[in-house]
C-alpha cells in the first residue's frame, strides 16, 4: 500500500477495534485510532481510521487520516487518504493528500483541499437531527 507521512504521536494513541463479528449502526466518536474489521454504518469521527480488508463501512467519515483496505462508501473528510490495491471506495472525498494503489476500485468525486480547511472540519449531526432510520433499514446493515 502507498504510504503517506504520519504523525509520530499516532504511536501513543489508544486503538479501538470494531471486530470481525461485529455490526454497528450509529454515530461513533473516537479520540484515538479506530480499526474496523467488521461492518459499520453511520457517522465516524476519529483521529485515524483504518478499514481492514474484509471490513464493510457505509458512513460519513471525518478523521485526520483514513486508510482503506476494505469496502467503503459514503463521504470522507480527511487530511490524508490511503486506498490499497484490494480496496473499494464509492462516494465523495475531501482530502489534502491522497495515495491510491494500482488496482484499487475507486468511484468517487475527489475534492482536493490543499489548505486542509475542509478536510479538517469535522461533521456532526445537527441539533435535533435524528440519525436512526426505520428498524427494518437499520437491520439491513450492509
Amino acid at each position: 500500500m502507498a504510504k503517506l507521512d504520519k504523525n509520530s504521536t499516532q504511536n501513543r494513541m489508544s486503538e479501538s477495534v470494531i471486530g470481525s463479528e461485529m455490526e454497528i449502526v450509529g454515530d461513533i466518536k473516537c479520540n484515538g485510532i479506530m480499526r474496523v474489521v467488521g461492518k459499520l454504518k453511520g457517522t465516524i469521527n476519529c483521529s485515524d481510521l483504518i478499514v481492514e480488508e474484509d471490513a464493510i463501512v457505509k458512513a460519513t467519515i471525518s478523521a485526520n487520516s483514513v486508510s482503506i483496505g476494505g469496502n467503503v462508501s459514503g463521504t470522507i473528510k480527511t487530511e490524508a487518504l490511503e486506498i490499497s490495491s484490494n480496496a473499494s471506495f464509492n462516494g465523495e472525498v475531501f482530502y489534502e493528500r491522497i495515495a491510491i494503489d494500482s488496482g484499487a476500485n475507486l468511484e468517487a468525486k475527489l475534492n482536493h483541499d490543499p489548505s486542509g480547511e475542509k478536510a479538517r472540519s469535522h461533521t456532526k449531526p445537527k441539533t435535533g437531527e435524528t440519525v436512526s432510520k426505520s428498524t427494518k433499514e437499520n437491520n439491513q446493515l450492509l
